[in-house]
C-alpha cells in the first residue's frame, strides 16, 4: 500500500514539474519599460532576485546598443506590438522561418516591442523592432555525486551546492566516512 502512495505521489510532482517547465519555456511579451522593472522581471519570468537584478542590467546595455543582434529578421504588422505578438507566436509554435537564434531552447525567452530610444523618447516606426532575448539563467542549486581518494580508498560522494556553499558527504559503500564544505572565494 505504502508503495501505491508513493509512486502515486511522485507522479503527481513529476506531472507538476513538467508542466511549470513547460510554461517558463513560453515566450514572455514584455514593454522596455518592464525589461528595466526588477519586479517587473521577478514576476513575469518567474526568476530569483539576483537573476532579475542582473537580467535587467543586460537588458540595459542591449537596448541602449551596447551589444549588436546576434541576427535580424524582419516581420511585416501595421504596428510594433502587433509585430512582437507574431514574433512571439512564432517562437511557440517552433516556425522555421524564424532565424535558428530565436528558436533555439533556452530557459526563458523575452520578447519586446522596442518604441523608444537609449534616452527614452519615441522612435519614428520605421526604426522601432522587436527585440528576441534567449536568457539562460544562472541555476543557483545543484546536486553532485562522484568519488573521492582519501588514504588510498575510494569512496562516493554525494553533494549540494548553493550559490558559493559546497557539502558533500563520503560513503564506503554505504558507511558515512567523512564530510567536507568548501566555499568559493572568488568567482569567474
Amino acid at each position: 500500500m505504502l508503495c501505491v502512495v508513493l509512486l502515486g505521489a511522485a507522479y503527481a510532482l513529476g506531472r507538476s514539474f513538467a508542466s511549470e517547465q513547460t510554461a517558463a519555456e513560453k515566450p514572455a511579451v514584455m514593454t522596455q519599460e518592464q525589461t528595466q522593472d526588477v519586479k517587473a522581471l521577478r514576476a513575469q519570468l518567474d526568476i530569483s532576485k539576483s537573476n532579475a537584478e542582473t537580467l535587467q542590467r543586460r537588458l540595459a546595455d542591449v537596448q541602449a546598443g551596447q551589444r549588436a543582434p546576434t541576427v535580424t529578421y524582419h516581420v511585416t504588422a501595421p504596428t510594433v506590438e502587433r509585430a512582437a505578438q507574431v514574433v512571439e507566436r512564432q517562437i511557440k509554435e517552433d516556425d522555421p522561418t524564424l532565424p535558428r537564434a530565436a528558436r533555439e531552447k533556452s530557459d526563458r525567452t523575452v520578447v519586446t516591442p522596442i518604441t523608444q530610444d537609449k534616452d527614452g523618447q519615441p522612435l519614428p516606426p520605421e526604426e522601432q523592432k522587436v527585440d528576441v532575448y534567449k536568457i539562460n539563467l544562472r541555476k543557483d542549486h545543484r546536486i553532485k555525486a562522484g568519488a573521492s581518494v582519501i588514504d588510498g580508498k575510494a569512496l562516493m560522494s554525494i553533494g549540494y551546492e548553493q550559490g558559493r556553499f559546497e557539502a558533500l558527504a563520503h560513503f564506503d559503500g554505504s558507511r558515512y566516512k567523512g564530510a567536507t564544505v568548501t566555499y568559493n572565494i572568488i568567482e569567474w
